[in-house]
Protein backbone atom coordinates (compact mmCIF):
# COMPACT_ATOMS: atom_id res chain seq x y z
CA UNK A 1 0.00 0.00 0.00
CA UNK A 2 1.66 3.02 -0.92
CA UNK A 3 -0.77 6.27 0.24
CA UNK A 4 -0.19 7.41 3.64
CA UNK A 5 -3.66 7.11 4.65
CA UNK A 6 -4.35 4.11 3.29
CA UNK A 7 -1.47 2.85 5.63
CA UNK A 8 -2.60 4.60 8.77
CA UNK A 9 -6.34 3.26 8.46
CA UNK A 10 -5.12 -0.26 7.75
CA UNK A 11 -2.88 0.32 11.52
CA UNK A 12 -5.70 1.56 13.36
CA UNK A 13 -8.08 -1.43 11.96
CA UNK A 14 -5.23 -3.91 13.13
CA UNK A 15 -5.01 -2.25 16.60
CA UNK A 16 -9.27 -2.06 16.79
CA UNK A 17 -9.67 -5.43 16.18
CA UNK A 18 -6.77 -6.33 18.67
CA UNK A 19 -8.72 -4.33 21.29
CA UNK A 20 -12.06 -6.16 20.40
CA UNK A 21 -10.38 -9.39 20.32
CA UNK A 22 -8.60 -8.47 23.60
CA UNK A 23 -11.69 -7.32 25.66
CA UNK A 24 -13.31 -10.35 24.66
CA UNK A 25 -10.27 -12.99 25.84
CA UNK A 26 -10.44 -10.81 29.06
CA UNK A 27 -14.60 -11.36 29.35
CA UNK A 28 -13.86 -15.15 29.06
CA UNK A 29 -11.39 -14.99 31.93
CA UNK A 30 -14.12 -13.35 33.91
CA UNK A 31 -16.42 -16.00 33.12
CA UNK A 32 -14.06 -18.98 33.89
CA UNK A 33 -12.93 -17.24 37.02
CA UNK A 34 -16.94 -17.16 37.97
CA UNK A 35 -17.53 -20.31 36.69
CA UNK A 36 -14.60 -21.95 38.70
CA UNK A 37 -16.36 -20.24 42.05
CA UNK A 38 -19.74 -21.34 41.41
CA UNK A 39 -18.32 -24.64 40.79
CA UNK A 40 -16.52 -24.46 44.07
CA UNK A 41 -19.45 -23.58 45.99
CA UNK A 42 -21.72 -26.25 44.44
CA UNK A 43 -19.23 -28.88 44.74
CA UNK A 44 -18.66 -27.75 48.81
CA UNK A 45 -22.60 -27.74 49.39
CA UNK A 46 -22.38 -31.70 47.68
CA UNK A 47 -19.61 -32.67 49.87
CA UNK A 48 -21.71 -31.10 53.17
CA UNK A 49 -24.77 -32.86 52.01
CA UNK A 50 -22.82 -36.61 51.69
CA UNK A 51 -21.58 -35.59 55.41
CA UNK A 52 -24.65 -34.35 56.53
CA UNK A 53 -26.32 -37.92 55.21
CA UNK A 54 -23.21 -39.98 57.31
CA UNK A 55 -23.92 -37.87 60.10
CA UNK A 56 -27.78 -38.76 59.87
CA UNK A 57 -26.98 -42.12 59.88
CA UNK A 58 -24.88 -42.85 63.19
CA UNK A 59 -27.28 -40.21 64.68
CA UNK A 60 -30.35 -42.05 63.62
CA UNK A 61 -28.93 -45.64 64.95
CA UNK A 62 -27.84 -43.84 68.27
CA UNK A 63 -31.55 -44.73 69.08
CA UNK A 64 -31.06 -48.54 69.69
CA UNK A 65 -27.94 -48.21 71.70
CA UNK A 66 -27.69 -49.37 74.58
CA UNK A 67 -27.78 -45.99 77.42
CA UNK A 68 -28.23 -44.12 74.77
CA UNK A 69 -31.67 -41.42 74.90
CA UNK A 70 -33.59 -40.08 71.86
CA UNK A 71 -33.74 -36.56 73.48
CA UNK A 72 -30.10 -35.51 72.49
CA UNK A 73 -30.07 -37.42 69.55
CA UNK A 74 -33.38 -36.81 68.06
CA UNK A 75 -32.27 -32.75 68.20
CA UNK A 76 -29.23 -33.60 66.35
CA UNK A 77 -31.06 -35.62 63.48
CA UNK A 78 -33.76 -32.69 62.93
CA UNK A 79 -30.85 -30.15 62.62
CA UNK A 80 -29.45 -32.19 60.15
CA UNK A 81 -32.25 -32.90 58.37
CA UNK A 82 -32.58 -29.55 58.02
CA UNK A 83 -29.24 -28.93 56.70
CA UNK A 84 -29.18 -31.36 54.41
CA UNK A 85 -32.52 -29.84 52.45
CA UNK A 86 -30.90 -26.88 52.08
CA UNK A 87 -27.98 -28.36 50.55
CA UNK A 88 -29.75 -30.53 48.44
CA UNK A 89 -31.72 -27.59 47.20
CA UNK A 90 -28.99 -25.72 46.49
CA UNK A 91 -27.92 -29.15 44.19
CA UNK A 92 -31.14 -29.28 42.68
CA UNK A 93 -30.84 -25.83 41.00
CA UNK A 94 -27.93 -26.12 39.58
CA UNK A 95 -28.66 -29.62 38.44
CA UNK A 96 -31.60 -28.21 37.00
CA UNK A 97 -29.38 -25.92 34.65
CA UNK A 98 -28.25 -28.80 32.76
CA UNK A 99 -31.46 -30.30 32.55
CA UNK A 100 -31.37 -32.46 35.86
CA UNK A 101 -33.47 -32.78 39.34
CA UNK A 102 -33.33 -33.62 43.00
CA UNK A 103 -37.15 -33.67 43.55
CA UNK A 104 -36.67 -37.47 43.94
CA UNK A 105 -33.95 -37.17 47.07
CA UNK A 106 -36.21 -34.00 48.48
CA UNK A 107 -38.93 -36.45 48.54
CA UNK A 108 -36.82 -38.95 50.23
CA UNK A 109 -35.79 -36.18 53.32
CA UNK A 110 -38.87 -36.11 53.66
CA UNK A 111 -39.47 -39.57 54.25
CA UNK A 112 -36.47 -39.64 56.23
CA UNK A 113 -38.10 -37.34 58.78
CA UNK A 114 -41.33 -39.21 58.89
CA UNK A 115 -39.19 -43.01 59.53
CA UNK A 116 -36.88 -41.01 62.28
CA UNK A 117 -40.39 -39.92 63.95
CA UNK A 118 -41.98 -43.17 64.07
CA UNK A 119 -38.58 -45.12 65.36
CA UNK A 120 -38.01 -42.52 68.67
CA UNK A 121 -41.88 -43.10 69.25
CA UNK A 122 -40.70 -46.83 69.16
CA UNK A 123 -37.60 -45.96 70.79
CA UNK A 124 -39.48 -43.90 73.92
CA UNK A 125 -41.65 -47.03 74.43
CA UNK A 126 -38.85 -49.45 74.38
CA UNK A 127 -40.02 -51.22 71.73
CA UNK A 128 -36.19 -51.70 70.54
CA UNK A 129 -37.06 -54.49 68.08
CA UNK A 130 -39.33 -52.32 65.53
CA UNK A 131 -37.62 -49.60 65.98
CA UNK A 132 -34.42 -51.33 64.38
CA UNK A 133 -36.76 -52.40 61.88
CA UNK A 134 -37.16 -48.84 60.85
CA UNK A 135 -33.84 -47.83 61.09
CA UNK A 136 -31.85 -50.80 59.90
CA UNK A 137 -34.04 -51.64 56.81
CA UNK A 138 -36.29 -48.14 55.77
CA UNK A 139 -34.12 -45.40 56.68
CA UNK A 140 -30.79 -47.51 55.34
CA UNK A 141 -32.15 -47.83 52.49
CA UNK A 142 -33.63 -44.12 51.78
CA UNK A 143 -30.08 -43.07 53.37
CA UNK A 144 -28.81 -45.22 50.37
CA UNK A 145 -30.47 -43.45 47.68
CA UNK A 146 -30.00 -39.94 47.94
CA UNK A 147 -26.16 -40.48 49.05
CA UNK A 148 -26.55 -42.19 45.02
CA UNK A 149 -28.20 -39.38 44.00
CA UNK A 150 -26.49 -36.32 45.03
CA UNK A 151 -22.83 -38.71 44.85
CA UNK A 152 -24.13 -39.14 40.97
CA UNK A 153 -25.22 -34.89 40.92
CA UNK A 154 -21.86 -33.97 42.04
CA UNK A 155 -20.30 -36.09 39.08
CA UNK A 156 -22.46 -34.77 36.63
CA UNK A 157 -21.54 -31.01 38.02
CA UNK A 158 -18.54 -31.63 37.42
CA UNK A 159 -18.29 -32.52 34.22
CA UNK A 160 -20.37 -29.81 33.14
CA UNK A 161 -18.16 -27.32 34.58
CA UNK A 162 -15.06 -29.29 33.12
CA UNK A 163 -16.75 -29.30 30.14
CA UNK A 164 -17.23 -25.33 29.42
CA UNK A 165 -13.65 -24.28 31.12
CA UNK A 166 -12.83 -26.55 28.38
CA UNK A 167 -14.76 -24.76 25.59
CA UNK A 168 -13.70 -20.99 27.16
CA UNK A 169 -9.86 -22.02 26.98
CA UNK A 170 -10.65 -23.52 23.09
CA UNK A 171 -12.16 -19.88 22.44
CA UNK A 172 -9.38 -17.74 24.22
CA UNK A 173 -6.58 -20.18 22.09
CA UNK A 174 -9.09 -19.31 18.51
CA UNK A 175 -8.93 -15.82 19.73
CA UNK A 176 -5.02 -15.49 20.56
CA UNK A 177 -4.65 -16.77 16.94
CA UNK A 178 -6.82 -14.11 15.37
CA UNK A 179 -5.08 -11.50 16.74
CA UNK A 180 -1.74 -13.20 15.43
CA UNK A 181 -3.52 -13.73 11.75
CA UNK A 182 -4.37 -9.73 11.87
CA UNK A 183 -0.92 -8.52 12.26
CA UNK A 184 0.19 -10.94 10.15
CA UNK A 185 -1.54 -9.73 7.73
CA UNK A 186 -1.15 -5.99 8.34
CA UNK A 187 2.20 -6.48 8.92
CA UNK A 188 2.88 -7.94 4.92
CA UNK A 189 0.21 -5.10 3.96
CA UNK A 190 2.53 -2.45 5.54
CA UNK A 191 5.69 -3.57 3.90
CA UNK A 192 7.31 -0.80 1.38
CA UNK A 193 6.51 -1.66 -2.19
CA UNK A 194 8.64 -1.07 -5.02
CA UNK A 195 8.34 2.57 -6.10
CA UNK A 196 7.89 3.02 -9.37
CA UNK A 197 10.07 5.49 -10.68
CA UNK A 198 8.70 8.81 -12.17
CA UNK A 199 9.17 9.38 -15.92
CA UNK A 200 11.48 12.33 -16.77
CA UNK A 201 11.34 15.01 -19.46
CA UNK A 202 13.29 13.99 -22.81
CA UNK A 203 15.54 17.04 -21.08
CA UNK A 204 16.84 15.96 -18.32
CA UNK A 205 17.38 12.40 -19.15
CA UNK A 206 19.38 13.92 -21.85
CA UNK A 207 21.42 15.99 -19.93
CA UNK A 208 21.75 13.01 -17.53
CA UNK A 209 23.09 11.07 -20.37
CA UNK A 210 25.31 13.06 -20.93
CA UNK A 211 26.97 14.11 -17.83
CA UNK A 212 27.28 10.28 -17.60
CA UNK A 213 29.31 9.95 -20.99
CA UNK A 214 31.68 12.45 -19.66
CA UNK A 215 32.17 10.67 -16.50
CA UNK A 216 33.17 7.31 -18.65
CA UNK A 217 35.38 8.95 -21.00
CA UNK A 218 37.39 10.57 -18.37
CA UNK A 219 37.44 7.17 -16.13
CA UNK A 220 38.74 5.51 -19.19
CA UNK A 221 41.94 8.40 -19.59
CA UNK A 222 42.56 7.77 -15.88
CA UNK A 223 42.85 4.12 -16.57
CA UNK A 224 44.91 4.68 -19.18
CA UNK A 225 47.47 6.53 -17.40
CA UNK A 226 47.58 4.42 -14.52
CA UNK A 227 48.24 1.13 -16.88
CA UNK A 228 51.74 2.70 -18.41
CA UNK A 229 53.01 1.73 -14.66
CA UNK A 230 54.25 -1.66 -14.20
CA UNK A 231 52.88 -3.00 -10.53
CA UNK A 232 55.43 -5.72 -10.92
CA UNK A 233 58.64 -2.63 -11.16
CA UNK A 234 57.32 -1.18 -7.43
CA UNK A 235 59.47 -3.38 -5.08
CA UNK A 236 57.11 -4.08 -2.09
CA UNK A 237 58.40 -2.69 1.93
CA UNK A 238 60.48 -5.39 3.10
CA UNK A 239 58.73 -6.48 6.17
CA UNK A 240 59.93 -5.94 9.16
CA UNK A 241 59.84 -8.88 11.74
CA UNK A 242 60.59 -8.46 15.10
CA UNK A 243 62.54 -10.29 16.96
CA UNK A 244 62.19 -11.39 20.73
CA UNK A 245 64.89 -9.51 23.31
CA UNK A 246 66.77 -11.52 25.20
CA UNK A 247 69.49 -10.60 27.77
CA UNK A 248 71.83 -12.96 26.48
CA UNK A 249 74.76 -11.10 29.16
CA UNK A 250 72.32 -12.10 32.03
CA UNK A 251 71.50 -15.40 30.98
CA UNK A 252 75.19 -16.06 31.04
CA UNK A 253 76.02 -14.38 34.72
CA UNK A 254 73.27 -16.66 36.59
CA UNK A 255 74.81 -20.16 34.70
CA UNK A 256 78.18 -18.84 36.01
CA UNK A 257 76.55 -18.23 39.55
CA UNK A 258 74.61 -21.50 39.81
CA UNK A 259 77.76 -23.82 38.68
CA UNK A 260 79.42 -22.19 41.59
CA UNK A 261 76.67 -23.16 43.79
CA UNK A 262 77.88 -26.19 46.29
CA UNK A 263 74.47 -26.10 48.01
CA UNK A 264 71.00 -26.78 46.55
CA UNK A 265 69.45 -24.19 49.02
CA UNK A 266 71.65 -21.35 47.59
CA UNK A 267 69.13 -20.86 44.67
CA UNK A 268 67.09 -18.20 46.24
CA UNK A 269 68.67 -15.46 44.62
CA UNK A 270 69.98 -17.09 41.43
CA UNK A 271 66.20 -17.97 40.93
CA UNK A 272 65.47 -14.59 41.55
CA UNK A 273 67.47 -12.98 38.78
CA UNK A 274 66.29 -15.79 36.63
CA UNK A 275 62.82 -14.77 37.18
CA UNK A 276 63.71 -11.52 35.68
CA UNK A 277 65.35 -12.33 32.72
CA UNK A 278 61.78 -14.62 32.00
CA UNK A 279 59.54 -12.15 33.11
CA UNK A 280 58.03 -14.74 35.30
CA UNK A 281 56.33 -14.13 38.60
CA UNK A 282 57.42 -17.22 40.05
CA UNK A 283 59.78 -20.41 39.62
CA UNK A 284 59.77 -23.41 41.58
CA UNK A 285 63.01 -26.11 40.76
CA UNK A 286 61.38 -29.74 40.94
CA UNK A 287 63.85 -33.04 41.92
CA UNK A 288 62.67 -36.03 41.14
CA UNK A 289 62.76 -38.75 43.64
CA UNK A 290 64.85 -41.84 44.09
CA UNK A 291 62.22 -44.43 42.56
CA UNK A 292 61.26 -41.83 39.29
CA UNK A 293 57.81 -41.90 40.77
CA UNK A 294 56.94 -38.36 42.01
CA UNK A 295 58.67 -34.65 42.27
CA UNK A 296 58.94 -32.78 44.89
CA UNK A 297 60.14 -28.50 45.39
CA UNK A 298 63.22 -27.84 46.64
CA UNK A 299 63.88 -24.42 45.71
CA UNK A 300 61.03 -21.64 45.10
CA UNK A 301 60.97 -17.81 44.37
CA UNK A 302 57.91 -15.62 44.28
CA UNK A 303 56.02 -18.10 45.61
CA UNK A 304 54.64 -18.16 49.42
CA UNK A 305 55.58 -21.38 51.37
CA UNK A 306 53.07 -21.81 53.04
CA UNK A 307 51.25 -22.75 48.97
CA UNK A 308 54.48 -24.73 48.02
CA UNK A 309 53.39 -26.60 50.78
CA UNK A 310 50.73 -27.08 50.15
CA UNK A 311 51.51 -28.26 46.81
CA UNK A 312 53.58 -30.68 48.04
CA UNK A 313 55.02 -33.85 45.98
CA UNK A 314 53.74 -33.85 42.39
CA UNK A 315 52.65 -37.90 41.34
CA UNK A 316 54.30 -38.42 37.94
CA UNK A 317 50.98 -39.21 36.47
CA UNK A 318 49.19 -35.97 37.74
CA UNK A 319 47.72 -33.99 34.97
CA UNK A 320 49.45 -30.99 34.80
CA UNK A 321 52.77 -29.17 33.05
CA UNK A 322 55.27 -30.02 35.30
CA UNK A 323 54.45 -34.04 35.31
CA UNK A 324 53.80 -33.68 31.66
CA UNK A 325 57.37 -32.19 30.82
CA UNK A 326 58.85 -35.18 33.20
CA UNK A 327 56.76 -37.91 31.52
CA UNK A 328 57.45 -36.68 27.91
CA UNK A 329 61.33 -35.33 28.28
CA UNK A 330 59.93 -32.26 26.73
CA UNK A 331 59.17 -28.90 27.18
CA UNK A 332 55.23 -28.19 27.75
CA UNK A 333 53.34 -24.46 28.10
CA UNK A 334 49.87 -23.37 28.53
CA UNK A 335 49.04 -19.79 26.81
CA UNK A 336 48.07 -16.57 28.57
CA UNK A 337 44.42 -15.81 29.93
CA UNK A 338 42.42 -12.78 30.67
CA UNK A 339 43.42 -12.79 34.10
CA UNK A 340 46.53 -14.52 34.46
CA UNK A 341 49.86 -15.42 32.28
CA UNK A 342 51.13 -18.21 30.47
CA UNK A 343 53.40 -20.95 32.03
CA UNK A 344 56.27 -22.98 30.86
CA UNK A 345 57.69 -26.18 32.34
CA UNK A 346 61.13 -27.16 30.82
CA UNK A 347 62.65 -30.79 31.96
CA UNK A 348 66.35 -30.89 34.18
CA UNK A 349 67.91 -33.59 32.06
CA UNK A 350 71.20 -35.50 33.30
CA UNK A 351 72.94 -38.37 32.30
CA UNK A 352 70.62 -40.96 33.67
CA UNK A 353 67.39 -39.08 32.00
CA UNK A 354 65.67 -36.53 33.78
CA UNK A 355 66.56 -35.75 37.12
CA UNK A 356 64.03 -32.63 37.75
CA UNK A 357 61.83 -30.14 36.35
CA UNK A 358 61.98 -26.08 35.91
CA UNK A 359 58.51 -24.70 35.98
CA UNK A 360 57.77 -20.82 35.69
CA UNK A 361 54.51 -18.79 35.92
CA UNK A 362 55.01 -15.73 33.68
CA UNK A 363 53.57 -12.26 34.52
CA UNK A 364 50.08 -11.75 33.59
CA UNK A 365 49.35 -11.05 30.07
CA UNK A 366 53.08 -12.32 29.03
CA UNK A 367 53.12 -15.80 27.06
CA UNK A 368 55.65 -18.53 27.08
CA UNK A 369 57.28 -17.66 23.46
CA UNK A 370 60.66 -19.41 21.75
CA UNK A 371 63.01 -17.40 23.52
CA UNK A 372 61.51 -17.79 26.84
CA UNK A 373 61.00 -21.43 26.01
CA UNK A 374 65.06 -21.94 25.31
CA UNK A 375 66.36 -19.45 28.17
CA UNK A 376 64.41 -21.79 30.71
CA UNK A 377 65.60 -25.07 29.14
CA UNK A 378 69.31 -23.00 29.27
CA UNK A 379 68.96 -22.54 33.27
CA UNK A 380 67.14 -26.34 33.73
CA UNK A 381 70.50 -27.72 31.79
CA UNK A 382 72.56 -25.91 34.49
CA UNK A 383 70.64 -27.04 37.10
CA UNK A 384 71.02 -29.86 36.35
CA UNK A 385 74.23 -30.61 37.44
CA UNK A 386 73.22 -30.01 40.90
CA UNK A 387 70.70 -31.74 41.15
CA UNK A 388 72.50 -34.91 39.47
CA UNK A 389 76.39 -35.44 39.86
CA UNK A 390 77.83 -37.01 36.69
CA UNK A 391 79.02 -40.54 37.77
CA UNK A 392 82.86 -41.38 37.84
CA UNK A 393 83.56 -43.90 34.71
CA UNK A 394 84.54 -47.29 35.51
CA UNK A 395 88.06 -47.16 35.43
CA UNK A 396 88.49 -44.53 37.54
CA UNK A 397 86.04 -46.24 40.08
CA UNK A 398 88.07 -49.88 40.14
CA UNK A 399 91.20 -47.01 40.84
CA UNK A 400 89.36 -45.33 43.74
CA UNK A 401 88.53 -48.86 45.07
CA UNK A 402 92.06 -50.49 44.63
CA UNK A 403 93.02 -47.89 46.36
CA UNK A 404 91.21 -47.85 49.37
CA UNK A 405 91.88 -51.25 50.10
Amino acid sequence: MGRRSARISLFVFALLVSAVLGYRALADEQALTSARHDGAGIDQAAEEALAALLDVRGSMYAYVAPNQGTEFWGRRVSTLLDTLRQRLVTLDAAVAASGGSLAESLDGIDQLAAADKRARQYADRNELLLAGDVLFVEVRDLLNTVTEQVARARQTLRNEAERKAAGIRQEQAALATAAVAVWFVAALLLMPGTVKPVAKEPGEWRQELADTLKKSVAAEDLNLDIKKVDPLEIPAPPIAVAAPHVDLKAVAEICADLAALADIGALSGALARASDVLGAKGLIVWVTAHDGGSLSPVSTHGFDARVVERIGAIDRASANLTAEAFRENAPRVSAATASSGGALAVPMRGPTGVVGVLSAELQPGKDADEACVAVASILAAQLATLTAPLPMPASVERDAESAAS
